[in-house]
Order: C-alpha cells, then structure tokens, then sequence
C-alpha cells in the first residue's frame, strides 16, 4: 500500500478510484462558473467593457503597439529552425519533412503568435490524402471570439446552430497555442490587456486637446 496523506493509507488491494480520479473538479465545487455550461473569459477588461477579444484587435492600430506587434513577430519568424530525425525511420523523416516543405511556416508561426497577444489562438488543421496517407496540408489561424470552453477546458465552435454551449471540436482539428492557460483559466493571458488603458487614456487626452 502507500500512505497517501499523513492520516490516508490506502492499499493497492483497495479500488484506485481516489488515486486516479479527479476530487476537485468544477462539476463538484460551489462555484459561479460552474453552473454554466460554457466558461466565460474571465478577463476583467473584457468583463468591465461588456465586449469580446475585438476590442484588443483595435488596439494593433495604434502606432506603438502596433509597431511593436510587427517587430516581435519579425524577430520570432527570423528564428532558425529545423527538424531533427532522433529515433524515427528514414521513411517517416522524408515524410514529415516533405508535408512541413509545404506549409506556408512563416504565416502559420505568426498566425500562432497571436495567442501572445489575445490569450489564446485557436487554429484549425487542414487534412488532406495524397497516395500514401492523410496529411497536414495547412493550418489557418481563426478569430478568438468564435470559440469558447466548456467546464471541461473543451474548445467549442460558436457556431449558429449549436445553441448556447456550442459545437465541442476535435483536438485532431484545432489546436491552440495559448499565453499562460491553466485549468482555472483556460483563456490565457492577453499581452494586449496591459495597452487597453494607457492607449484609451492616449486617445482620451488627444481628443481633448483637439476640442
């Protein structure tokens, strides 16, 4: 057996239900968004302005931010990479170097880095089969405001005709690359909320010194 606690000792003849199972979940804790059957950003900028992520797009037109968006992700593009064998066959490298020679890499990174700025960025994966077996042929970055999580951190599409919860995706559809998500707050960390005040307070002071 094993002592799981200073006061718990269970033995391995016992069920491992308390080992494996998950105590603290959002379905079993008095909690807000739990009640719900989606979770909502918790982004307090987005909840104070009763808006969505389109309201840090704006932001990329402001001159400063803007321009540092652009050199950020200049410099990331200009990384060097490449792909190392390790222990794979010679077959299954040409193949994963082939599909990779012919995805658009440079827009794809940039399209991923976006998480950077909105939290999160979902990306739908492309598929197609060729003579000898499905592979990726794109991945296109799509807007965050489509998609939303469930109770159970799931990507769901907000799709017209998925009511309210939305259509759960399939991880072998969607990925998405994301700033500092965790169980509690799937959503991220938008860069972008740190600009949201100094830019209006910007905006704010010029249009006054214009009246």
């Amino acid at each position: 057996g094993i002592w799981v606690s200073p006061d718990e000792f269970v033995a391995f003849s016992e069920p491992q239900k308390s080992l494996t199972a998950q105590i603290a979940s959002r379905s079993r804790a008095i909690d807000f968004y739990g009640l719900g059957m989606y979770l909502p950003n918790p982004d307090p900028i987005l909840k104070a302005q009763g808006r969505d992520i389109r309201i840090y797009r704006e932001l990329r037109t402001d001159p400063l931010v803007g321009g540092c968006i652009r050199r950020r992700k200049a410099a990331l593009k200009s990384l060097e990479r490449g792909l190392e064998r390790g222990h794979a066959s010679a077959r299954v490298f040409r193949f994963i170097r082939d599909m990779l020679d012919d995805l658009d890499l440079s827009r794809i990174i940039g399209e991923m880095s976006d998480a950077v700025l909105y939290g999160y960025q979902p990306c739908e994966i492309m598929w197609g089969r060729s003579v000898r077996a499905w592979a990726v042929t794109d991945i296109v970055g799509k807007p965050p405001e489509w998609f939303q999580f469930d109770t159970d951190n799931c990507l769901r599409f907000r799709a017209r005709d998925a009511g309210v919860e939305g259509e759960l995706l399939s991880p072998s559809k969607f990925v998405v690359p994301a700033q500092d998500a965790s169980y509690d707050n799937p959503y991220g960390f938008p860069d972008l909320s740190m600009c949201f005040w100094p830019v209006a307070f910007k905006k704010g002071g010029m249009k006054f010194w214009l009246r």
